[in-house]
C-alpha cells in the first residue's frame, strides 16, 4: 500500500489516502486515523475504497466543490495556492486538440463542459468498477458528449470498444466519436467560418 498524502484534521485524527493493488485491480484508500493514549495514529474502520476506474469522476467531483465553495464565499476558510486567482485559472486540456476543438465551439457559441462525467463501463465479478469512460466533452444544448480521436490507431481502438460499451449500458445517453478526418473537416469549417455540421445531435 502507497500514502498518497495525509491531511491532519486535529490534534487526535487524520485522514490517510492511500494507493493499493490486489488481484490485478488498484483502489484509492481514504482511512481515518485515530491517535491513541501511546501518542501512536492507528487505523479505525472508517474508510472508503474507491476503485481508480472512478478517478474522473472524483477529479471532476472536486474541482466542482472547489467552484461551489468560491461561488458561495467559503474559500476564505483555507489558503489558495500561490498563483493567479481561482477565478481566473482555465481549464487544463489533456491534449492540444481539445483546447482547440474548445476554442471552436467558443466560436460558434456552443455551450461546453469538459469532462463533465464518467461512466463506468465495466465490472469485475464482485461488483467493482475495473474500467470506466469520460467523454472529452458534453454540449448541454444538444445533449450530446463528444470523443476526440484524433490519436494513434491503438488508442483509437480502445475507446472505440469504451464508446461501444457506453452505448449498450446507458442507451439513453447521446454519445458522438469525432475521428481525426473529422476534426480536420471541422477545422476547415472553422477557418472559413461556415457552420458546424459535424456537431448534430443525433450521436452518429
Amino acid at each position: 500500500m502507497q500514502e498518497i498524502s495525509t491531511l491532519q484534521i486535529s490534534t487526535s485524527a487524520q485522514v490517510r489516502i492511500q494507493l493499493t493493488q490486489r488481484d490485478d485491480h488498484a483502489s484509492i484508500i481514504v482511512q481515518l486515523y485515530q491517535c491513541g493514549a501511546e501518542g501512536v495514529f492507528k487505523p479505525t474502520d472508517h474508510r472508503i475504497e474507491l476503485p481508480v476506474a472512478l478517478f474522473p469522476e472524483l477529479k471532476r467531483t472536486i474541482e466542482s466543490l472547489d467552484s461551489l465553495l468560491i461561488t458561495q464565499h467559503l474559500s476564505g476558510d483555507f489558503d489558495e495556492p500561490e498563483g493567479e486567482p481561482k477565478e481566473e485559472r482555465k481549464v487544463r486540456f489533456a491534449h492540444p486538440s481539445e483546447e482547440e476543438f474548445a476554442k471552436i465551439l467558443d466560436f460558434y457559441q456552443i455551450k461546453w463542459h469538459y469532462e463533465p462525467r464518467t461512466f463506468a463501463v465495466n465490472w469485475d465479478s464482485d461488483g467493482r468498477v475495473v474500467e470506466s469512460f469520460t467523454p472529452d466533452f458534453y454540449l448541454p444544448d444538444h445533449d450530446l458528449y463528444i470523443e476526440l480521436t484524433t490519436l494513434k490507431q491503438e488508442l483509437v481502438t480502445k475507446k472505440n470498444r469504451k464508446v461501444r460499451l457506453l452505448k449498450q449500458l446507458y442507451p439513453g445517453v447521446n454519445v458522438k466519436i469525432m475521428y481525426a478526418k473529422d476534426y480536420k473537416r471541422l477545422l476547415e469549417k472553422f477557418s472559413s467560418g461556415g457552420d458546424p455540421e459535424v456537431l448534430d445531435s443525433n450521436g452518429t
